[in-house]
């Protein structure tokens, strides 16, 4: 490049040579007619003068031609360095120290390059930072997602993954996840039978959803498991994108709603059935004696009674709902709130003919307490040592009091319950699998009703058992 460049003389350079060339032309043209003349004896004294004079003015006329074209040869010389390379951009192009409008043009020209090259490159750093803020607001939305998203390659392993499901499948960081097949997680993590469900599904079709257990119950967890192939460009052939989301509560809540559907059915079946046919009895035979008719309309009473404790327990779980349960407190004298609920529950025990102890402290405290809502728990509670306690059994109520609190504790010995169902106990509508627990009439509303106003008086229903032995149920009431 650097040769091209010396190869090409410069404006000056060309003008000078030029203007010499026609001087020096000139000079030997003067130089010839005056040895013409001196040959035939004139302009002998003069030969030298008219020589020496026009050879000056040749050599300051160049001297001043080559100053005035410095400028153009300058920029001549810049704009070469531009066509072979020397210089990479026209913002290495220098400005011209002089006043001559072409000087001034030139400077100008170049300020015009240099703002336009530094507004591109604003223009780019602008971009590339927009870029990267971008990539990382998508980074933090991608994160920040409660469902889990994985991309995982052709070979089922994953190339991306979010936080949620990084935390679901129990993985320390998205690096552990990252690079192994997606579907190893998902196995370690849920049932046996969920896990040869899954390996079933990613054998036979590309897009799917399934719901995986966790364990096996509903309450160990759900998940909701979605693969849809990714197509595109942008997007290698087989590459798959996976969303994983937790429905447990949504499955206890379809349950639950399930359970409802069949206790009410049966509660409201039963009594409704033998309110009809006792009713149509009565009117049918017009022989019956006055003894009979009294033991029907009893059972007639009683049905109807059942239904309407069924409905105030329907109307108890709305309003714990809607969140409208509240507690009036009054100051309540605590032997004889238990002395009333003894005298309420004493027929169901001796229905059964179980054995009834109640241990109480010499003096009891009074308490600032929903009096009829505290009552009424203890009334549930038993009544249900009563109701699951066989024939012949024995039922305890034991009360203890400290400097914090009073606690009222209901012992049986009844069917107890299994270890697996003790923390869904006081679930709304939920009732033990054990078929003799299902042979009784129940809603399985009164527990959770129970912990609820518990829970309101600032306490808490706390709940031990063992199968085939009995259970207690305790609650602890503070004293302020």
């Amino acid at each position: 490049m650097n040769n091209i460049s010396n190869a090409i003389p410069s404006l000056s350079s060309r003008i000078v040579d030029r203007y010499l060339m026609c001087g020096l032309a000139s000079i030997f043209g003067v130089v010839s007619v005056a040895l013409t003349l001196a040959w035939r004896g004139a302009l002998i004294e003069s030969v030298s003068i008219t020589v020496a004079v026009p050879l000056f003015l040749l050599l300051v006329g160049s001297f001043i031609m080559r100053r005035s074209v410095q400028i153009n040869e300058s920029i001549e010389n810049q704009l070469q360095h531009i066509t072979t390379g020397v210089c990479s951009s026209p913002a290495e192009l220098v400005p011209l120290i002089a006043t001559t409008p072409v000087a001034a043009g030139w400077n100008k020209l170049l300020r015009q390059i240099n703002e336009q090259g530094t507004l591109s490159t604003l223009e780019e750093r602008l971009r590339e930072t927009l870029d990267a803020s971008a990539g990382k607001r998508w980074e933090g939305i991608f994160n920040a997602l409660s469902e889990g998203v994985a991309l995982t390659n052709p070979n089922g392993n994953v190339v991306l993954a979010n936080n949620a499901l990084v935390a679901m499948v129990g993985a320390a960081s998205a690096s552990d996840v990252v690079g192994r097949e997606l579907g190893q997680w998902f196995a370690a993590a849920v049932s046996p039978a969920s896990a040869a469900e899954l390996d079933e599904q990613q054998q036979k079709s590309n897009s799917f959803t399934i719901e995986l257990l966790l364990g096996n119950e509903l309450s160990a967890g759900v998940w909701r498991l979605s693969r849809t192939p990714l197509i595109g460009d942008a997007f290698e052939q087989g590459s798959s994108l996976w969303s994983l989301r937790d429905v447990t509560q949504q499955k206890l809540a379809e349950e639950m709603r399930n359970q409802f559907v069949f206790t009410a059915t049966h509660e409201l079946r039963t009594p409704l059935a033998n309110i009809k046919a006792y009713a149509e009895t009565l009117i049918d035979n017009d022989d019956i004696d006055v003894e009979h008719q009294k033991g029907f309309y009893n059972i007639l009473m009683s049905e109807a009674t059942r239904l309407a404790r069924f409905v105030d327990d329907l109307l108890d779980v709305s309003q714990m709902e809607s969140g409208a349960i509240s507690v009036v407190r009054h100051e309540t004298d605590m032997q004889r709130l238990i002395d009333e609920v003894i005298e309420k529950v004493q027929p169901s025990l001796q229905e059964k003919t179980l054995a009834f102890e109640s241990k109480l402290p010499a003096k009891l405290p009074k308490l600032r307490i929903d009096k009829d809502k505290i009552a009424g728990v203890l009334v549930n509670l038993l009544s249900n040592a009563a109701k699951y306690t066989p024939a012949g059994g024995s039922v305890r109520l034991l009360v203890e009091t400290d400097a914090d609190g009073i606690q009222l504790q209901v012992e049986d010995t009844g069917f107890g319950i299994a270890a697996e169902e003790l923390p869904r106990l006081c679930e709304k509508f939920f009732r033990s699998h054990d078929s003799r627990v299902q042979e009784i009439s129940g809603s399985g509303l009164g527990l959770a009703f129970s912990q609820e106003v518990a829970r309101l008086h600032g306490g808490e229903i706390v709940i031990s058992s063992e199968l085939n032995v009995g259970s207690r149920f305790t609650l602890t009431l503070p004293l302020n």
